[in-house]
């Protein structure tokens, strides 16, 4: 099994069974909610975890529009960064006004289209670089690092592998918030599947 196909086969029976997890034992409110003074909602942890994925595999690894352009109006949420450095009212309206059908069309379609690039990415270089003067230039002309977290600018642009930048950002930065979202469930009351 080469890299690629790990990744298809890891990335798509989990993301969709962590995701439908979620949407499916917690209600609307519970969503929204912070169980516990500076824990994040669950609603931004998946928006935020999106978000940063789509960036990644959309513009940084390939030039594809963001899937957010289509789904901006209907998340009704008008920040285009990715969340990084959100202060609690922030997360709060943010989980407050987001629709939350359409956050989880948007989860779906990130996580199609992170397939579909992935599919690309099949014997290419996977060891070489995403280009810094390329993250650089997205992040400025699309507004994906808000002011106040420059330094994910940094973060993203110091030379990683396209290896790196697709296993990262689509499998253990959204994982980790997966779980976080779990324990915030759990302290909602909802059990463990």
């Amino acid at each position: 099994m080469d890299a690629v196909d790990f990744f298809l086969t890891r990335y798509g029976e989990v993301h969709t069974g962590l995701v439908d997890g979620l949407f499916g034992s917690l209600s609307d409110a519970q969503l929204r909610a912070r169980p516990h003074p500076g824990v994040n909602t669950v609603a931004w942890l998946l928006w935020h975890s999106a978000r940063i994925e789509d960036v990644a595999l959309n513009r940084f690894l390939t030039d594809r529009a963001q899937m957010l352009e289509e789904w901006i109006e209907r998340l009704a949420v008008t920040r285009r960064d990715v969340g990084t450095g959100m202060t609690d009212a922030e997360v709060d309206d943010l989980s407050a006004r987001i629709d939350l059908q359409a956050l989880r069309g948007y989860l779906g379609a990130v996580t199609g289209r992170t397939l579909a690039v992935a599919e690309t990415l099949r014997g290419s270089d996977l060891e070489s670089p995403v280009p810094a003067d390329r993250v650089r230039s997205v992040v400025r002309s699309e507004d994906v690092v808000a002011p106040g977290a420059e330094w994910l600018t940094d973060f993203w642009a110091s030379g990683r592998s396209r290896a790196w930048t697709l296993a990262q950002t689509a499998l253990l930065h959204p994982y980790g918030h997966y779980y976080e979202a779990r324990v915030a469930a759990g302290l909602l009351g909802s059990r463990s599947p």
